[in-house]
């Protein structure tokens, strides 16, 4: 019997090969052979598809409550605020794009700070860098031995988790920064500013799923609550509003106040590489756009070379004046 067995086994094993040699289809491969791929394609596609931070909404991450005490001058940092008692003009600086740590744009970073030490409070409006090691070297570079505190926002190259991490690195080293992430309104002087961090597409994130985004219902309750407020109301924004750059229509739409929102200045992230003209202006709701450009020595494009910049925003009472500085100057 157990020999029947085996003289069929073998027979049918030479049929199987018979047919596989006469063109005949070879058995199919184990399940699992087929399911290890798909689910590995279907798991990548999910953690290109996860959604970013959601670093603009109003129920985020708050503050811890903290007195900064930096140049004499006290910060208080209480949920999403963080202010200082002043009166008289006061300076704001604000820089962005320095797109990594390369050497050149460090030693330029350093340039440009040494230009802003008069300054009451700096704000980076992200494009500093992707991962923790260049976000820590260029936002140390910024804040090393400054008489105020930098506000960091991400912006569309910032990992948000690198940038977490950085900050919280420097911050171990005694230098003053804070995420904009959780300071989503600074008060100094009678002025308001919004900070609006990160990408409104996630398409537009260098960082994809850790980038940091925004969705119009976020800008639109930004700008409800700058518009009621007193004195002068200031957007911070890593990307621009909807501008005309060369007769082509560009910028962010949804940064753009509508006919019932007011506010003054946005200072936004550099659409152009070149910082905002000079120019003043009042408490009008007249969103003048105001960008410092880009802070990154490398060569972008093929083209003469043109200097890091910065910029100066002045406020004293309703009115204000910006001045763009640059590192050649």
């Amino acid at each position: 019997m157990g020999t029947g067995r085996r003289t069929g086994a073998v027979a049918a094993g030479a049929f199987a090969l018979g047919v596989a040699a006469c063109g005949g289809s070879a058995a199919p491969p184990p399940a699992g052979s087929r399911i290890g791929p798909a689910l590995l394609v279907a798991l990548e596609a999910a953690d290109h598809a996860r959604a970013p931070w959601r670093c603009a909404a109003v129920d985020g991450p708050k503050l811890a409550d903290e007195t900064i005490t930096i140049d004499k001058h006290a910060w208080k940092l209480a949920e999403h605020t963080m202010q200082r008692e002043a009166t008289g003009a006061v300076t704001i600086g604000v820089i962005a794009d320095a797109g990594g740590a390369a050497a050149p744009t460090l030693a330029a970073i350093g340039r440009l700070r040494a230009k802003l030490e008069d300054a009451d409070l700096v704000i980076a409006l992200g494009g500093m860098g992707q991962t923790q090691a260049e976000l820590e070297a260029t936002l140390g570079a910024l804040a090393d031995r400054a008489t105020w505190p930098l506000v960091a926002l991400a912006g569309d190259l910032e990992s948000q988790a690198a940038l977490v991490d950085a900050i919280a690195a420097l911050r171990t080293r005694g230098l003053v920064i804070i995420d904009g992430r959780l300071a989503r309104r600074i008060l100094i002087a009678g002025m308001t500013i919004g900070t609006l961090p990160g990408a409104g597409a996630p398409s537009r994130l260098v960082a994809g799923g850790d980038g940091c985004g925004y969705q119009p219902a976020d800008v639109a309750a930004l700008l409800h609550e700058l518009t009621g407020r007193p004195g002068l109301r200031v957007l911070a924004t890593a990307e621009p509003p909807r501008i005309t750059i060369g007769g082509e229509l560009a910028g962010e739409l949804a940064l753009t106040p509508t006919a019932t929102q007011e506010i003054d200045v946005i200072l936004h992230g550099p659409a152009v590489e070149t910082a905002s003209p000079a120019r003043s202006g009042g408490r009008d709701g007249a969103a003048a756009p105001l960008s410092p450009g880009t802070a990154d020595a490398t060569m972008r494009l093929p083209g003469p070379r043109r200097s890091q910049s910065a910029g100066l925003l002045t406020v004293n009472g309703s009115a204000w004046r910006w001045r763009p500085i640059a590192d050649g100057d």
